[in-house]
């Protein structure tokens, strides 16, 4: 899957919207963001395996994923969750039992 933003088609605008969500969870949660750019996160939550993809609702609250940012643990990005206010979800390396990069 070629990278994107939900809701921004033009890339240049969606470029820097990434980089202003990396820079707020890297604010907000004070650690290193790598360049890594995911586009699917499979995990665990209480026994069940749940997935968070950019462009689709998550499992964990129901909004639209964003982003999917990788640092100390996973984070996924919605826009009240690490986009536009609080912290991004988190889910935990030893969760996360696979994730799908965007094409490069």
């Amino acid at each position: 899957m070629k990278f994107f933003i939900p809701a921004e088609p033009d890339a240049a605008k969606a470029e820097e919207l990434y980089e202003a969500i990396k820079k707020f969870a890297k604010d907000t949660m004070g650690w290193q963001i790598t360049s890594r750019r995911i586009f699917r996160l499979t995990f665990h939550d209480k026994g069940k395996e749940c997935q968070a993809e950019v462009g689709k609702q998550t499992p964990m609250n129901g909004e639209i994923v964003v982003a999917i940012l990788e640092s100390n643990t996973y984070l996924v990005c919605t826009p009240n969750l690490g986009v536009c206010r609080d912290m991004p979800m988190m889910v935990g390396n030893d969760e996360g039992s696979w994730a799908e990069d965007f094409e490069t």
